[in-house]
């Protein structure tokens, strides 16, 4: 099975969840919170400086498999780009090098990596490149053996200009390239530009060669980050000033979505999901699994508070105008927050916060598909771990189950270590009630990343500092909350993606709506179509149907008013979605 996955950047270290298989002889993952797996340990320093202010991106998983860890590494002096896989038994991949494979060791600055898998248990690797002076970015995809498949440290996405294109957000076109998107002051102030690659390293010639224009509205547009649509293209959210008056500090939030040959499917510059008064910023997105997306934001129009809007595929809103409270009112406070699909059209949102009476520490909401919070939740949020003084860089992703695995910083031992805690739909937490510890080693340990490996199981990684240098490592945790397991013995070339072909033919009339699909793993998957307006007409259940190529019919097409349709397979929190249009 290959496994599709969004990334996760914290100014260095990258993780994405692929899938891979290999015979392997027994399970290597430790089960003790003070070993755990040393991914890097070369010279100088690897990963990202505990210094570092830049906030995660959303992560995405399906399947089980291996991992693919990317991060900046400064064995060489300067800072170039390192990767390593992991084998689905928690051992390293022998025909990949001892501390990670070089994708960049040009002799400038190589930066900021995020990652995505590409299709066929490979990777692509995005990252801010300093080569000529000038601060581009640049791609390069990793098979799942090891070699490159591009040019030598990289392809550069676009070409160089004034004042260099800063962090990079990735996500998959569905088609095993990506579309990236990045913030760059070409006009003086900062906007935002997408460009799309090709599987075959190729960019895409229908795009610009210097990049489709998301935003270029006045002032400043920054902090990109990007989900798939679903359909070869993406939607990207922002941090915008052109509403700032003179000595205001009011910025919003906005968001544009590009097809899968450059076009803009929003109004130009992109539409409004907040411009309440005050600040908006550090805005997170995930794929709402039906064309559009969910947007969290931190919110201070009164205080600090975490908010989200969710945006229709055809950029209308869906929530009340400026966004949903997901966190309490004063005395609590909430930042950064994080975010991770519950496979409904909701999602579950994870912050750092507390109040004066609670301890600060990590807290999280569900907001249902029509913008309510979940009742079994309490109002201003689950706390999942409290007993830190300062619990902090939380990172989410789903359990498959409809709920989510939240994994952050904590320092109740006084010098960082790595918790986790599991959430159910219902809003109970599944582990010990302050969080499962996943790591607990001397000295600090910081910015984890996490990726989902299967129901209710993850696997997370980090920078290290337990030998003095700050390396790279990484754990797995099961579902109810202990270390190790993993899967085992499963021969590669039993390997299959999980994908659902276009609907054909497009447009239809009067016919049967057969859908043809792949399943990556037996086990329970369904079959939905929907209109537009979210509503599910009908649904089957494929639950008995085994790993492999399946044709379903899901109805028939002139029983259906004319119009657009969405087709959604999904598998625990894997979904694939497609349009098909029904004539009259």
């Amino acid at each position: 099975m290959r496994t599709v996955i969004r990334t996760c950047n914290l100014t260095g270290l990258t993780i994405m969840l692929l899938a891979c298989f290999s015979r392997v002889a027994g399970a290597a993952w430790p089960l003790d919170p003070t070993a755990n797996l040393p991914l890097c340990t070369a010279g100088n320093f690897q990963g990202s400086n505990p210094q570092a202010t830049r906030q995660p991106q959303t992560i995405t998983s399906v399947g089980a498999g291996c991992t693919i860890i990317t991060w900046e590494d400064y064995r060489a002096g300067g800072a170039d780009i390192y990767a390593q896989r992991i084998l689905a038994d928690g051992t390293l991949d022998p025909v990949w090098p001892l501390n990670g494979r070089a994708l960049c060791v040009n002799a400038s600055n190589q930066t900021g990596p995020t990652i995505i898998a590409d299709g066929a248990g490979g990777a692509i690797v995005t990252w801010m490149d300093s080569r000529n002076f000038s601060s581009r970015i640049y791609a390069q995809r990793v098979k799942a053996d090891g070699t490159m498949a591009w040019t030598l440290d990289g392809v550069a996405l676009c070409p160089p200009t004034t004042d260099g294109q800063l962090y990079p957000t990735i996500a998959t076109d569905g088609a095993g390239g990506a579309i990236v998107a990045w913030e760059e002051a070409r006009g003086g102030n900062f906007d935002i530009y997408a460009q799309r690659i090709r599987a075959g390293g190729l960019v895409d010639p229908n795009w610009p060669v210097t990049g489709s224009v998301l935003c270029s509205a006045t002032n400043n547009q920054v902090y990109p980050q990007i989900a798939q649509d679903g359909a070869g293209g993406a939607i990207v959210t922002w941090w915008d000033w052109r509403n700032m008056l003179p000595g205001d500090t009011s910025t919003d939030i906005y968001a544009q979505r590009v097809l899968a040959n450059g076009v803009m499917s929003w109004a130009p510059n992109g539409v409004s999901l907040c411009r309440a008064a005050g600040e908006q910023q550090d805005p997170t997105i995930s794929a709402d699994g039906f064309g559009g997306a969910i947007v969290a934001w931190e919110d201070r129009r009164l205080y600090y508070q975490i908010y989200a809007q969710r945006v229709r595929t055809n950029g209308t809103t869906v929530w009340p105008t400026d966004g949903v409270a997901l966190s309490g009112a004063p005395p609590w406070i909430a930042a950064s927050p994080v975010i991770a699909a519950d496979g409904d059209g909701g999602a579950i949102v994870a912050w750092p916060g507390g109040n004066i009476f609670v301890a600060l520490g990590i807290f999280a909401q569900h907001v249902l598909a029509a913008g309510a919070i979940d009742p079994r939740w309490p109002t201003e949020g689950r706390a999942l771990g409290t007993i830190a003084v300062d619990s902090t860089h939380p990172t989410t992703v789903s359990d498959g189950q409809g709920g989510a695995i939240v994994t952050w910083e904590d320092n109740r031992n006084d010098d960082g270590d790595i918790y986790a805690q599991r959430v159910s739909p219902d809003g109970t937490p599944r582990w010990l009630t302050d969080g499962a510890p996943v790591c607990t080693a001397e000295n600090r340990q910081y910015y984890p990343l996490i990726a989902a490996d299967g129901p209710g199981n993850a696997v997370i990684t980090w920078t290290d500092t337990r030998n003095g240098n700050e390396d790279v490592y990484a754990q797995r945790i099961q579902a109810n909350g202990s270390l190790g397991g993993g899967v085992v013995d499963v021969p590669r070339e039993l390997a299959v993606d999980f994908a659902l072909d276009p609907v054909r033919p497009n447009p239809m009339r009067g016919r049967s709506i057969v859908v043809s699909f792949t399943l990556a793993v037996s086990g329970n998957a369904s079959l939905e179509l929907f209109d537009v307006a979210g509503r599910r007409l009908t649904s089957r259940d494929l639950g008995s149907l085994g790993t492999g190529r399946h044709a379903v019919e899901l109805g028939i097409a002139s029983r259906l008013a004319p119009g657009i349709y969405l087709v959604r397979l999904r598998q625990g929190s894997a979904i694939r979605v497609s349009r098909v249009a029904v004539l009259g």
